[in-house]
């Protein structure tokens, strides 16, 4: 068994301490499990399963009102599941769109991050259960993504979400699935999204990147190899690599809604981030930018341990609240 306490001392000494600790936690405990990039999928899935739920439904708040049904989609019938912390009727949405690599986990393992998002927003929030990689690969999971926010549009009105009050979220690969699904919108012409919040998103399939060789060898829970393996799966075809559907740093960002990006700070995908908001600005785009000191990716899966997490969602709750109002 590794001793990664000893192994990563100092790198993690450079973390907040709940940050530290909770990784020392999750590394001890999965210390004789292969890691995802020498796995199959369906393997991967299954670690994930095992292990990942434990840590994301640590302090998630109950919701008084959640249910589930399925819609039609690229890939076929796949599950919304809302979740309503009491909000007045009709009243704003946020559809979110769940990470994992677009390999992995579904809205049962993210079933925790659902309920702080619809809490801490006092929003409803409609959770989208689409198709995985490399059994559905680009663009069939995005076009599930698509399916479902117009479904909201159209539909929400049985949930209580007024049609007109639509925000997307998402996180990791979610958050590159949720930008990609607002400019395929905007290039339809006919887009309900009123504002997107992307947190620490994969962006382009770039492993290059300076955050990438700084944090991508292991300590701070994802790696570059493990992304390389996300991105294998997801691209089936080299042309994908630069589809700016699939890679959407590559996207005109001209006329999106407003978008909230974070990052965090010892992530492999911060320079993502980083050159996105740089492209954002060069677009003339309405954007917030929020570096998350001190932290890593998949912190707000973690946010039931690590306190700083908390107000920041908090402020990705109230991003989602203010492009919603009601004009």
């Amino acid at each position: 068994m590794p001793d990664f306490l000893a192994l990563f001392k100092e790198p993690w000494s450079k973390l907040d301490a709940d940050t530290a600790a909770i990784l020392a936690r999750i590394y001890t405990n999965a210390a004789d499990e292969a890691p995802i990039f020498t796995r199959t999928p369906k393997g991967a899935r299954d670690l994930i399963n095992r292990f990942l739920p434990f840590y994301i439904s640590a302090g998630a708040p109950a919701i008084p009102h959640i249910e589930e049904r399925k819609i039609p989609a690229a890939s076929g019938d796949i599950r919304v599941r809302l979740y309503d912390p009491g909000a007045p009727a009709p009243g704003p949405a946020t559809v979110f769109l769940h990470g994992g690599g677009f390999v992995t986990c579904d809205i049962d393992i993210y079933d925790g991050v659902s309920r702080q998002l619809a809490k801490r927003s006092g929003m409803r929030v409609v959770s989208v259960d689409y198709a995985l990689a490399p059994e559905h690969p680009f663009p069939v999971p995005l076009n599930d993504c698509i399916a479902a926010i117009r479904w909201v549009a159209s539909h929400g009105g049985e949930w209580g979400i007024d049609p007109t009050r639509i925000a997307v979220a998402g996180d990791s690969a979610g958050a590159n699935l949720a930008l990609a699904a607002t400019i395929a919108l905007r290039d339809a012409g006919q887009s309900p999204i009123r504002g997107t919040a992307c947190m620490y998103g994969c962006y382009a399939p770039d492993l290059k990147t300076a955050s990438e060789q700084a944090y991508g060898g292991g300590p701070y829970l994802i790696s570059a190899p493990e992304m390389a393996w996300y991105w294998n799966h997801y691209l089936a075809k080299p042309a994908d690599r630069t589809n700016p559907l699939a890679a959407p740093l590559y996207a005109d960002l001209r006329g999106l809604p407003p978008l909230f990006i974070t990052s965090s700070e010892f992530d492999p995908l911060r320079n993502d981030s980083e050159m996105l908001v740089e492209k954002l600005k060069a677009a003339g785009a309405s954007h917030e930018f929020r570096l998350w000191l001190g932290t890593i990716h998949a912190s707000v899966n973690l946010m039931g341990w690590i306190a700083a997490m908390g107000p920041r969602v908090d402020e990705v709750g109230a991003f989602l609240r203010r492009v919603t109002e009601k004009i």
